[in-house]
């Protein structure tokens, strides 16, 4: 994702898949740095910045965090995204060009929710 290293994502990719909190422990255990396993440090390190940075919720558990994320993928890409139309001269065109590249299943999405949209609550 953008604005996150390669090791940030990794980390971000663990903790939406997973449905529980995890400890610094429980990264290490599931990531796989291309058969590295990163050190415990170096993955403290990563998850501590993006708490810094928002990504990342911590609760204390015993001595440890543990770490869930602050928002969905699909939150976090979306952020992305608005903040690629809001820095564009000409987001409609972008917004345009993008949706003539999308497949049938997503254009199909974006009419269910912009007619549910106009139904209103």
């Amino acid at each position: 994702m953008k604005g996150l290293g390669a090791l940030e994502s990794q980390v971000m990719a663990v903790l939406w898949e997973s449905s529980d909190a995890l400890s610094v422990h429980d990264l290490v255990d599931r990531l796989d740095n291309e058969g590295r396993v990163p050190a415990y440090t170096t993955v403290l390190t990563v998850v501590t910045h993006l708490w810094e940075k928002g990504w990342v919720e911590r609760a204390k558990v015993s001595r440890s965090y543990r770490y869930r994320p602050s928002r969905s993928r699909a939150e976090a890409t979306t952020d992305l995204l608005r903040e690629i139309l809001d820095a564009s001269p000409d987001s409609p065109a972008v917004l345009l060009h993008l949706v003539r590249t999308a497949s049938e299943r997503e254009v199909e999405a974006l009419r269910r929710g912009l007619s549910d949209d106009e139904r209103g609550p």
